[in-house]
């Protein structure tokens, strides 16, 4: 063949057939394995939100039964519940508790607090975690 203008020298070659068929089987399993990451990811998600959540109410039940004693020993000086007619120093109505109720009595009323800490503690602990994550890559690349 000659070297004209307008000519090409190199015969033009049809990328249909088997390179195709390789191509879009490759593309449909990276599709899949894309997909199932996606899913897998969502799982792994879901479950380290849920255990976030346990941790966070794990913890603040942790805290509240700590600090539950001097929670119920500044309560009974507010209502005045513990003592005669004359203010109790709180070291008075600390023994006055353990002697009246026993040391089990600075505990009276956790229960119900617990109840009341776990889903807000939960809740407030996993949304820090997710927040700081979600905002942290917005901001901070």
């Amino acid at each position: 063949q000659q070297y004209e203008e307008g000519y090409d020298t190199y015969p033009q070659r049809s990328r249909k057939g088997l390179f195709d068929a390789t191509m879009d089987a490759s593309k449909t399993k990276s599709n899949i394995q894309r997909r199932e990451s996606v899913a897998t990811k969502a799982a792994h998600g879901a479950a380290d939100m849920t255990r976030r959540m346990v941790c966070g109410g794990l913890a603040g039940m942790i805290a509240k039964t700590a600090t539950n004693p001097l929670d119920r020993i500044r309560m009974l000086s507010q209502t005045g519940e513990h003592g005669s007619a004359s203010k109790l120093t709180p070291i008075q109505l600390f023994r006055s508790v353990i002697k009246n109720e026993g040391v089990l009595g600075l505990w009276a009323g956790n229960g119900a607090n617990l109840l009341r800490v776990f889903p807000s503690k939960s809740i407030v602990f996993s949304s820090n975690d997710f927040f700081r994550g979600t905002l942290g890559t917005l901001y901070f690349g």
